[in-house]
């Protein structure tokens, strides 16, 4: 039997063991396929992938060591960011069970799926052959990206356009690029190092006690950004060891410049969730217009409410919206709480309501002409719901 049609059968195999998910079935059948009926599936499937692949010789191992020693040090450098996003944003206890007899039923669940995954995944991208390996590595990354999903969140992707691009930056472009990363490491290393960089993340999930409280994005574009440098930086190194890079290049391209961006790319997560004491907004009317016009990216510091003076430009809190605009008065309360009167340097009027203490977030520092218009527009394509938006002259940006 040819090997592209041995592909192809297992390939098929694969999708049809996630009918039962589609079709709804596994809900009816309940935690039994989940602890059992699963497990055994993807059992089935790496017995099937054995006795296609076992008598196929792959012989593009030449930078195992190699390939295998960057996976362990990317492993090790995403636990060192993620940990030290737990120590930044704070912990949580781990919602999974954690006596002994959890942990090990929890285990069972995806362990076996996952060696299984990354079995047949070896065998498929070094037995299609070298013609068209990119397509090949498309698909089977493809494949398994969609072993990846809910399925049982399937409905609700596509439920309006702002969950349909959710799914796709949180959820999709992730996974796509963490399989196409497993399926190149497969093809130049082995099934061993990419259980190793995907099996060690979920075990920790699994097992420790407490783990970094951060949103379902940021571990999202964490587990995205690891393994595109991790590509980049593999990429040089064979190209390297194959000496296709000129030497002049070789002084251009190497880790200190991938460690770099990587860094980069790390401080702009963090600034993102706001642990500087800066942050950034986009800036959505033109109620403070000229000084800040729609279109703008601002950036708000943590401030004192103490230290607000007039004619300070804050950034405050009503209802679900940030309002930024500028003091024009402060005074106090009964109770002694400082009290601001703001107002938008393009609006007739003050706001309608005085401005709480706790309401404010920040005094606006730095203003980055047009900078946020794509995040903008974007935004306004998204938001279909017209009665959700509001009026610059009671203060809010709509």
């Amino acid at each position: 039997m040819k090997k592209s049609i041995k592909i192809l059968i297992l390939s098929t195999i694969i999708l049809t063991s996630l009918i039962l998910e589609i079709t709804g079935l596994s809900t009816d059948i309940g935690s039994y396929y989940a602890y059992v009926l699963k497990p055994l599936i993807w059992i089935f499937i790496g017995i099937i992938c054995y006795f296609f692949f076992k008598d196929d010789v792959v012989a593009n191992l030449k930078y195992k060591k190699e390939v295998n020693f960057c996976v362990i040090v990317a492993t090790l450098i995403y636990f060192i960011i993620y940990f030290i996003l737990g120590y930044i944003k704070g912990f949580a206890h781990n919602p999974y069970d954690s006596s002994l007899k959890g942990i090990l039923l929890n285990l069972w669940t995806f362990v076996p799926i996952l060696i299984v995954k990354e079995y047949a995944r070896f065998y498929m991208i070094n037995n299609c052959g070298k013609k068209r390996i990119l397509i090949w590595a498309l698909l089977i990354s493809l494949l398994f990206v969609a072993t990846d999903l809910n399925i049982y969140k399937f409905d609700t992707y596509f439920e309006s356009r702002l969950s349909t691009l959710e799914f796709i930056m949180e959820t999709f472009v992730p996974s796509l690029i963490t399989n196409l990363f497993l399926t190149y490491i497969s093809y130049f290393a082995s099934y061993k190092a990419t259980i190793i960089y995907s099996l060690l993340p979920q075990l920790a999930m699994y097992v420790l006690p407490i783990l970094p409280d951060i949103d379902w994005a940021t571990t999202s574009i964490l587990s995205a950004i690891i393994p595109f440098f991790t590509y980049i930086y593999v990429n040089y190194l064979i190209n390297k060891m194959d000496k296709t890079l000129k030497r002049k290049d070789n002084k251009t391209v190497g880790i200190k410049g991938w460690i770099a961006m990587l860094c980069f790319v790390v401080l702009m997560i963090l600034f993102g969730l706001g642990v500087f004491p800066v942050e950034p907004l986009v800036i959505a009317s033109n109620s403070m217009y000229p000084k800040i016009k729609k279109g703008d990216i601002v950036i708000i510091k943590d401030t004192d409410v103490n230290d607000i003076k007039q004619g300070d430009i804050i950034r405050y809190r009503m209802d679900s919206y940030y309002v930024v605009h500028r003091v024009v008065s402060i005074s106090k309360d009964e109770e002694g709480n400082l009290e601001f009167i703001t107002k938008g340097d393009n609006n007739n009027d003050v706001d309608l309501y005085p401005v709480k203490q706790q309401q404010v977030s920040g005094v606006i520092k730095l203003d980055i002409p047009y900078a946020g218009y794509p995040t903008l527009i974007l935004s306004e394509l998204l938001n279909t719901n017209n009665s959700e938006k509001v009026t610059v002259d009671k203060g809010r940006i709509d």
